[in-house]
């Protein structure tokens, strides 16, 4: 308890320089880079991209950002570059060029030396570790206190330590919900209706939806007219959300990770294969009840895409996120904490921006990145849209999209930077907190954390093996993850083939490097 409340008391202290920020308007950085006019098109594997111009030749650099694949490249975003550059080249003495990819293209695009300066990286995304060792982003570690003060002092400590490849900062991390939250989702207007309301202001268990899946089920046969779907639950191939969230996951493709029960025993530095852990076989045991039950879409081993329809859904948020989820689902959701506040490198490195090694414009990157991270106008406009035009703001402070920024302008918010800046959303139907970063970051009293934060594990000596494991995995997760697998029949399966390709060498290699990160700390 003592490492959580430290890492507590040191998110605590930065809020006040957080919200100093939010709470001041338009707080203007020193100088950045770039600028220039969107172009845009479309790859032939559906993600959407854009051609880089080459800088206009004028006295003000433009940087090259590339941002994450929305689906389909905003309609209005030349217009949007256009106030944004008024803004930065006043402010900042630099323009912005947005370039959009999928994560195939913009890896490709790294490949081949295409030109940029910024690029949106997670874990997930344009992979930050593997990534950041293969050399593609700069060291500014040193540029930050010196170019970017106020950014540099509005993260804690230990967010900058996630950041950091072999002892150096590779990437800013976006200040968003730096730990870890999952929650239920229910759509209140059915729960509401069938006499079992979502348990708000409780914090319910992964298992404690099971009666209301039941009763969700019950309802939809007996026809049940406001059912958005034929099942309480549905997924896709890819599982649940917030499925392995009780774990630190220190690599997804061989499926290792640290326990967040182990935290505070004997086991908290141990790297084990989460499929010998009860935290997890628990779960699978009950989603394939489910599955048996009928609370699962039985097709949802063979399908792509999760609808937007359903009566129960589980993802990663924060509080405040009913009203974003709300908003993106077209119907009211509501939302019951079951995990967490974790605190991970993982959860860390979740949204993160970082800057090309060979750009000509590493200073000016840097400084920019101040300009997005502490100017809550600039914010607004890079995250809504013009404020007029796309939204307008309410009598509370929320931004009130309308249709026009709906339709017109809808970039990836958590990829661009700070989170906890840009203005509160609106949601019809919920009660939206404008000051809700302030209870996300009051909730971190209850984080946990192992001791992996700023751990990246190289996974060079190993990589045969770990294609070997994620083969095994690619036979067996997705049916296990759905449900549609009996756990009891296939886990053992798994394990037996996981070790046969070399699970145990990769948790080994793990170790020793974890071992190593710790000594040296």
């Amino acid at each position: 308890m003592r490492k959580t409340k430290a890492i507590f008391l040191a998110l605590s202290l930065v809020l006040a320089i957080v919200l100093a920020a939010c709470g001041g308007g338009s707080q203007a950085p020193a100088p950045a880079d770039s600028g220039g006019t969107t172009s845009s098109g479309t790859t032939s594997s559906g993600g959407t991209t854009t051609t880089a111009p080459a800088d206009d030749g004028g006295d003000v650099p433009t940087l090259i950002w590339f941002m994450g694949d929305p689906g389909t490249i905003p309609p209005d975003q030349a217009r949007v570059e256009e106030v944004l550059n008024e803004i930065s080249v006043r402010e900042a003495g630099v323009k912005m060029q947005t370039v959009f990819f999928d994560n195939e293209g913009v890896r490709l695009a790294l490949t081949a030396g295409e030109p940029w300066d910024i690029s949106f990286t997670c874990e997930w995304y344009n992979d930050f570790a593997q990534q950041a060792i293969a050399g593609y982003f700069a060291d500014i570690t040193d540029l930050l206190p010196t170019h970017a003060p106020g950014l540099w002092d509005s993260m804690p400590a230990v967010v900058w330590e996630g950041a950091r490849i072999g002892g150096r900062i590779l990437g800013i991390p976006v200040k968003k919900d730096y730990a870890a939250e999952i929650f239920w989702r229910f759509d209140k207007e059915f729960f509401d209706d069938i006499g079992m309301p979502a348990p708000l202001g409780t914090r319910m268990t992964f298992f404690d939806i099971e009666p209301y899946l039941a009763a969700a089920k019950a309802a939809i046969d007996a026809g049940n007219p406001l059912a958005k779907n034929t099942t309480p639950l549905v997924m896709a191939r890819g599982g649940i959300g917030g499925l392995l969230g009780n774990h630190d996951m220190i690599n997804q493709d061989a499926m290792i990770g640290i326990p967040y029960s182990a935290v505070g025993t004997a086991n908290e530095n141990t790297i084990t294969f989460v499929l010998e852990n009860t935290d997890v076989t628990d779960r699978l045991d009950a989603l394939h009840r489910w599955f048996n039950a009928g609370y699962i879409n039985q097709d949802a081993l063979t399908t792509e895409v999760a609808p937007q329809l359903w009566s129960v859904s589980s993802g990663q948020g924060f509080y405040g996120a009913d009203a974003i989820w709300t908003g993106a689902t077209g119907f009211v959701n509501e939302i019951v904490q079951y995990s967490g506040p974790y605190l991970s490198t993982a959860s860390i490195r979740g949204a993160m921006n970082a800057i090309n090694v060979n750009s000509q414009y590493i200073e000016e990157a840097v400084r920019y990145q101040e300009l997005v991270n502490m100017n809550q106008e600039y914010r607004d406009i890079l995250r809504y849209g013009i404020e007029g035009v796309h939204w307008d703001r309410t009598s509370t402070g929320l931004v009130q999209r309308n249709d026009a920024g709906r339709n017109g302008y809808q970039p990836w918010p958590f990829s661009q930077g700070s989170y906890s800046l840009s203005s509160v959303e609106a949601a019809e139907g919920v009660e939206v907190d404008p000051n809700m970063w302030n209870v996300i970051f009051e909730g971190y009293a209850d984080i946990v954390a192992t001791n992996t934060i700023g751990f990246s594990f190289d996974v060079t000596n190993v990589q045969s093996e770990i294609a070997a494991v994620l083969a095994v995995k690619e036979k067996y997760w997705r049916g296990l993850a759905t449900g549609t697998l009996s756990p009891a029949d296939t886990v053992p399966q798994y394990i037996s083939e996981a070790e046969s390709a070399g699970i145990r060498r990769i948790v080994e290699e793990a170790q020793s490097q974890f071992d190593a990160f710790l000594a040296g700390r």
